[in-house]
Formats: C-alpha cells, sequence, structure tokens
C-alpha cells in the first residue's frame, strides 16, 4: 500500500509529532487491510449490476423485442433514479447511520436486480432500471460517508481514486464481462429461463449476501474497532479532528470558479464516451462478426485488463514527474483517435478489437487521473461540495451515452457512427483539459 501510504504520510508529519504520524501510518494501514477490500468489493458488484445489462442485451433484446433506442432508454434511465435519489438518499444515511444504510441498499439492490429477470415489456424494462438507481444511489454516499470516519481527505482520496474508480471498475468489465457470458451460455434454456434471466438473478445474490454481512464485517468506528489498538484509534481519532477544524474553503466561491465548470464539462464529456462504451461494447464487437454470448464476453475483457495495466504506468509516471494536465490529456486524445480508427475495420474483429482496446485503455487512463484534479485547486468544504457537482456530471453522462448510442444506431443502422461521435466528444474533453492553465494544476489547493 506504499502509494497509499507515501503522500499522505508527508501531510500529517507536517501536522503532528513523527512518532504520532508513525503511529497513525500504522493504524491507517490497518484500516486499509480490515475494511477497504470488504467495501471494494461491495462497490465491484454495485457495479457489475450497473453494467451486466450490457451483456443480456445480447440474448434479452431479440427475445423481449426491444428496440436500441428502447435499450439505450432503459440503459441510461438507470441514472435518472440515481441522480434524483442522491440528496434523498443522503440525508437519510445521515440519519439512519452508515452501515445500516449501506446493508438495507444492498439487500434491496439485490432484489432489484434479481426481479430484472421477470420484465416482459419496455416500460417493464425501464422500472426496473430505474428503481435499481433509486436504490443503488445512496451505496456510494454512504461508502463515503463511513470512510470520512476513518481516513483523513489526503487518504481518502487515494483510497478512493486508486481502489474504487481503478480497482473496482475495470474489474467490473475484466470479471464481470466472462462471468456474465458464462452464466447466459451455461444455464441458457434451464429449467425454461433464458441465460440472461438466470445472469440477472445469480449475480444479484452476492450483493445480497453482501448487504447480510456488512454489519459484521464493518465496526461503527476506530474506537468500536477490536483490531485497532487504544493508541491507534486515539491516532485517527485525533488526525481526523485536526483535519476537521481547518476545513473551511468556501463552496460558494468554488461555484464562481470557471476552472470548477470546466472540469464539470470535461467529466460530462469523456463520460459520455466511457458510458456509451460500457453498455454498448457487447454489441460493437457482435457488429464486427462475433455472435457467441462468451466469446464476446471474454474480448470485452481484453480491452479492460490492459487497460488496467496501461492507466498504472500513466499515473506512476505522473507521480514521478509531477505533471498532470499532459497526463490527463494526451491518453484522451490517443481515445479518441484509436475509436475513429476502431470504425474503418467495422468487420475485422482482430483490428477493430486492437483499436478499441487502445481507446478504452486511453480512457481509463485520462479516468484515472482525472479525478487527482479537483484536489489540485479545491479544498475543504470546497472540494466536497465541487466534487459531488462534479460527480453530477458523471451521472448526467450516464444518461446521455447509452441513449446516444441507441439513437443513432438505430436512425443510420450504423454503430461505427455512434462510436465516432463518442470519440468527436472525447476529443472535445481533452482540449478543455489543456485549457485549464498547467501552473494551476501545478499548485497546492486553497
Amino acid at each position: 500500500m506504499g502509494v497509499l501510504e507515501s503522500t499522505a504520510a508527508e501531510g500529517l508529519a507536517a501536522r503532528i509529532p513523527l512518532a504520532d504520524a508513525a503511529l497513525a501510518t500504522s493504524a491507517f494501514a490497518k484500516v486499509t487491510r480490515r475494511i477497504v477490500p470488504f467495501i471494494v468489493l461491495c462497490y465491484f458488484f454495485s457495479y457489475l449490476d450497473r453494467v451486466n445489462v450490457g451483456f443480456a442485451k445480447l440474448q434479452m433484446q431479440q427475445a423481449l423485442g426491444l428496440s436500441d433506442v428502447v435499450y439505450g432508454i432503459g440503459a441510461g434511465i438507470f441514472f435518472w433514479g440515481y441522480m434524483l435519489c442522491q440528496v434523498p438518499s443522503s440525508l437519510l444515511i445521515y440519519r439512519l447511520g452508515m452501515r445500516k444504510s449501506m446493508a438495507a441498499i444492498m439487500i434491496v439492490w439485490g432484489l432489484v436486480s434479481a426481479a430484472t429477470m421477470l420484465v416482459s415489456t419496455p416500460f417493464e424494462f425501464y422500472a426496473a432500471r430505474f428503481l435499481l438507481g433509486v436504490t443503488e444511489a445512496g451505496f456510494f454516499p454512504a461508502a463515503v460517508m463511513y470512510l470520512n470516519k476513518w481516513y483523513p481527505a489526503d487518504r481518502q482520496s487515494k483510497i478512493m481514486s486508486i481502489l474504487f474508480l481503478f480497482l473496482a471498475m475495470p474489474l467490473g468489465m475484466v470479471l464481470g464481462g466472462p462471468i456474465s457470458g458464462a452464466l447466459m451460455s451455461g444455464t441458457h434454456d434451464l429449467h425454461g429461463l433464458q441465460g440472461w434471466q438466470w445472469m440477472f438473478l445469480i449475480e444479484a445474490l452476492p450483493a445480497i449476501a453482501l448487504g447480510m454481512l456488512v454489519l459484521r464485517m464493518l465496526p461503527e468506528s476506530p474506537e468500536s474497532a477490536p483490531w485497532l489498538t487504544k493508541a491507534e484509534a486515539a491516532a485517527i481519532s485525533g488526525t481526523l479532528s485536526t483535519e476537521n477544524a481547518r476545513k473551511s474553503t468556501s463552496f460558494v466561491a468554488a461555484l464562481k470558479s470557471p476552472v470548477l465548470w470546466t472540469l464539470m464539462a470535461i467529466c460530462l464529456l469523456f463520460n459520455i464516451g466511457n458510458y456509451g462504451l460500457v453498455f454498448w461494447l457487447p454489441t460493437i464487437i457482435q457488429s464486427t462478426g462475433m455472435q457467441s454470448p462468451l466469446e464476446i464476453a471474454f474480448l470485452t475483457a481484453i480491452p479492460y485488463s490492459v487497460a488496467c495495466v496501461a492507466m498504472n504506468r500513466n499515473a506512476a509516471h505522473a507521480e514521478r514527474t509531477g505533471e498532470r494536465r499532459l497526463h490527463s490529456a494526451i491518453p484522451l486524445f490517443v481515445a479518441a483517435a484509436a475509436m475513429w480508427a476502431s470504425t474503418l475495420f467495422p468487420h475485422n474483429t482482430v483490428v477493430a478489437m486492437l483499436f478499441l482496446t487502445i481507446g478504452i485503455s486511453g480512457l481509463m487512463a485520462t479516468l484515472a487521473m482525472f479525478w487527482g484534479l479537483p484536489g489540485r485547486v479545491l479544498a475543504g468544504t470546497a472540494a466536497a461540495g465541487g466534487i459531488a457537482m462534479i460527480n453530477s456530471a458523471a451521472s448526467l453522462a450516464g444518461l446521455i451515452g447509452p441513449v446516444l448510442m441507441g439513437g443513432i444506431k438505430q436512425s443510420t443502422g450504423s454503430i461505427s457512427l455512434g462510436v465516432l461521435a463518442l470519440a468527436g466528444l472525447m476529443f472535445a474533453a481533452a482540449v478543455l483539459i489543456l485549457a485549464i492553465p498547467r501552473k494551476l494544476l501545478s499548485a497546492r489547493p486553497v
């Protein structure tokens, strides 16, 4: 966990005595080992239950007679429920407590995801996806609030970026694709149900089981964790108290900053590309001539497997050089060019997959870098509110991306034109990143 600990330890050392800083570092390492893997596992299944509809489409679209636009709306309507319930869910979580809320949310979203196997009409498909967004909306805020009780902001940002976004999300595609494909192929027509129906049911069960384990696996606070000594618990609480006392940057002032709105626009544009690919990649691969759901699922895993390596190498090089802006923009330019190139070979699976892999690797490399940018220009309450607004832009992108792809494919008959549109939006996002002054991203947050 050296990457997670080094920068944060430097910040601690500046605020508290060296011995106390060493004790806090040891305590935070214990916390990371004990609670973070479990939360990441929960987030993995959250992400899988969100995107597995892309694999289900390979069978369910024909079985239910869904048009491309209907599928695109259904895939994206998840984010309507997700966005509308973000604030109400956060308020309810604050009243009920993070652990109880996380447990309830996981069990309910698992039940809703499993119930998707029963849909038979477009309206039922919309309703199931919308309710999944409603029920899942509170999980991420609950997880963030829970981590707030264990980590100061410097450590928490690295935990969130490295483990949540850049481990759970890629693994959701790397592992989720083959798992979904194998389930669909291996259970098709079993006991009168189609493979996509079994997939929704079986992949929902871990969320329900993990929800039942939340209260057992996650302590209420550092003081109640049996695996922390009293001194370690006190070191964590002392660090958090010190940080909370200095959070004073105004969110209202941040709203007046053009940089915040630029970051929101960047997040919106490249995430339209991200979600457009997530929900349509199996179909894009199918359009090259592949037919087997299992083979398509394994091919879907290839770009995200390579992306895991690419984004870590890019982030490591950025860390060594101290440069952030070009390490965010250049991979996105590469992604846009590669996605464009993939459309030149619509019926050549090998060549198309090569360019899709390069494109997705560039996109994920930018995603890994992007969430470190807000913290370069925002701090305190401005960071909390600003990051929430930027995340809302990502949710809006989830509404637009799948529908954009479905609309273009249905109106033109070509999925390649949809991919070109995504490439254009990625290019625009890269240009906006370069529009942010270099010195601003090199400065310490204020």
